[in-house]
């Protein structure tokens, strides 16, 4: 018994007329919008209660037995703050996710069996994906240094895959869960820096508090001495972040192993 949250309040700029009408996460794939699709993801592994937070164009975000929350300023905060509009369902076992990523279901399988409190899914054989993606280029990716034991030692877009060192270098999926000890210590942590820094204060990576990522969130939990462990997966999704992303699904689902794309 879990709950599964869906971020997918943020505008899309870069999906261009596609998003002009419409949240990215309804972005139609094999005839159904991609949030559908993630939420029969998560509920698949055990999630019995869906919370999606939702702020462009949050009227045209429909699926059948969820809880939708607004989060009014998506246009001035980031994904960490707009998660933190779903405080109230952050209890017990959760699972997030970006609310732009394809998910194949074996993913959200073996993350759902590695033990941890705080378990981040990372992709191990991405460099790949990065070929021909030009709009969003292998210099934003959200690199994770972890070690063998599969413990996360640094995590965000600033880590530079020639400077892991004796470290294996991934990248964050924008999918995670926590236990309810996890859970537990992720809002406290949240709500204690939240009283303390000002929405402009600079953060971990983020010039912004309120322009924070989850992975400064997590770096800040790691630099506390609370472990996040990875679960590894070799491709097996895809992220929809520009039109580019969303154009080109089709022609890398071979190479990315999106079978149920495939099939």
């Amino acid at each position: 018994m879990a709950v599964g949250i869906v971020v997918a309040a943020g505008k899309g700029a870069r999906m261009g007329t596609l998003a002009n009408q419409q949240p990215k996460c309804m972005l139609p794939i094999k005839g159904r919008p991609l949030l559908h699709h993630t939420i029969d993801r998560l509920r698949a592994i055990g999630c019995d209660k869906i919370v999606v937070v939702v702020g462009h164009k949050s009227e045209y975000v429909h699926a059948p037995n969820c809880t939708f929350i607004k989060n009014p300023g998506y246009l001035s905060n980031n994904i960490l703050h707009s998660l933190m509009y779903a405080r109230n369902q952050l209890a017990g076992e959760v699972v997030c996710t970006y609310s732009d990523i394809w998910l194949e279901p074996e993913i959200l399988s073996v993350l759902s069996n590695t033990k941890g409190n705080i378990v981040a899914a990372v992709d191990e054989d991405w460099k790949p994906y990065y070929v021909g993606r030009t709009e969003h280029p292998i210099s934003e990716a959200e690199n994770v240094f972890y070690d063998s034991a599969k413990s996360i030692h640094r995590i965000g877009k600033q880590l530079q895959p020639d400077k892991a060192g004796s470290y294996k270098c991934g990248e964050f999926l924008g999918l995670w869960k926590m236990s309810s000890a996890g859970t537990a210590y992720f809002v406290k942590l949240f709500e204690a820096l939240n009283n303390e820094l000002s929405p402009t204060s600079p953060f971990q990576n983020a010039k912004q508090w309120q322009a924070s990522y989850i992975t400064d969130l997590f770096q800040e939990i790691i630099d506390r001495d609370m472990p996040i462990r990875v679960s590894l997966t070799r491709r097996q999704w895809a992220e929809l972040d520009t039109r580019q992303d969303y154009d080109r699904l089709g022609t890398i689902a071979d190479r990315q192993q999106l079978r149920t794309l495939l099939n």
